[in-house]
Parts: C-alpha cells; sequence; structure tokens
C-alpha cells in the first residue's frame, strides 16, 4: 500500500473536488459531480483490502467534515464498494471523544447502535458535551425519538392484535390444563 498512498491521496482530492456544498451550516447540502464514481472506482482500486475507514479519515484533513461522510455514505450504501467501509467503525466513534470524528458520524446515514434507546441516550450525551455540534446532533435526536415512537406504536399494534381473547372458551381451558398438567 505505501507506493499506492500517494496516488490514493491524490485521487481521493479529486473525488472531494467533485463534491460541491451549497447552503448555510445546519441546512447544508452536497452535490455529486457526474464524474466522481468513475473517481470513486478509480479510488477503490488504489485502497487496501482493509483499514480503509480509518485511511479515509487520515487521508481527509482538512477536508469539511460533510464531505467526508458523504464520502462514507456514498461509499457504505454503494453495492460498488460494498465492505469496503466498516459501517460499526463509524458508529464507534459516537462513543469516542474527537469531535472531527462526531461530527463525521452525525452526518453518516448511521445511528449510533442498534438500540434506539442506546442512541437516544449517546446523542443525548453528545448534545451535552458538544453543543457546538447541536445543529447536527439535535436532527439525529428528533429522528431517533421518532423511530422510538413508531417502534412503540408498533409494539403496541403488535399486542393489541395478537393478544389471547378475553373469553375464554372451555376447550382452550381443557387444553391449557392439559399442557401445564405434563
Amino acid at each position: 500500500m505505501s507506493k499506492n498512498l500517494p496516488a490514493a491521496r491524490q485521487q481521493l482530492a479529486l473525488v472531494y473536488e467533485l463534491m460541491t456544498i451549497s447552503g448555510q451550516p445546519g441546512y447544508q447540502e452536497v452535490t455529486l459531480a457526474e464524474s466522481i464514481f468513475t473517481a470513486l472506482s478509480d479510488l477503490l482500486e488504489l485502497l487496501p483490502d482493509e483499514g480503509v475507514t480509518e485511511l479515509l479519515y487520515r487521508l481527509s484533513e482538512g477536508v469539511p467534515a460533510i464531505k467526508v461522510a458523504e464520502l462514507y455514505n456514498v461509499l457504505i450504501w454503494s453495492a460498488d464498494a460494498r465492505g469496503t467501509i466498516d459501517a460499526e467503525e463509524i458508529q464507534q466513534w459516537f462513543y469516542g471523544k474527537q469531535r472531527r470524528r462526531i461530527e463525521i458520524a452525525a452526518q453518516v446515514d448511521l445511528f449510533p447502535s442498534n438500540s434506539m434507546d442506546e442512541c437516544e441516550r449517546v446523542v443525548g450525551e453528545l448534545m451535552k458535551r458538544f453543543p457546538d455540534l447541536d445543529y447536527l446532533l439535535y436532527p439525529l435526536w428528533k429522528e431517533i425519538k421518532a423511530q422510538i415512537k413508531e417502534e412503540k406504536a408498533w409494539s403496541d399494534y403488535r399486542r393489541e392484535t395478537f393478544e389471547m381473547p378475553k373469553e375464554m372458551t372451555p376447550d382452550i381451558m381443557k387444553i391449557i390444563r392439559g399442557i401445564k398438567s405434563r
């Protein structure tokens, strides 16, 4: 990899040049040039089989966090780049103390955990620790709260829909007694 590092760094710079940021902080979006996917494909050829998530982070020093996050998003969700980026590694950034990693992770289309309660706890703590990132963390926190509400509604629906009948017939009672007496 060491001989490809300068070429990878140069290709990554080209990829970032093909990204345009527009809008105000908190309302920014990244537009990708049409040729970015060819440039990304060329970049993937220069990268090692393992450790790509951390390597791209290190090679992206000085690049706006929103562009780095967008690069991770494209690589995570692109069929051509499947497995290149370790999404779980990015999720772990939410648990660290490095502001830049948290700033990037908050803009990648991932939650800190598979448990929405854990996500709520982690993002709540980050909002207290990094109030300057509120413009990124608060929308994520709202999305987590909406997800929790949706999960609860679904859970209540299932419980109500598949609840045992209120009136048990004698036949059901016989079956239950038969099972219990075994």
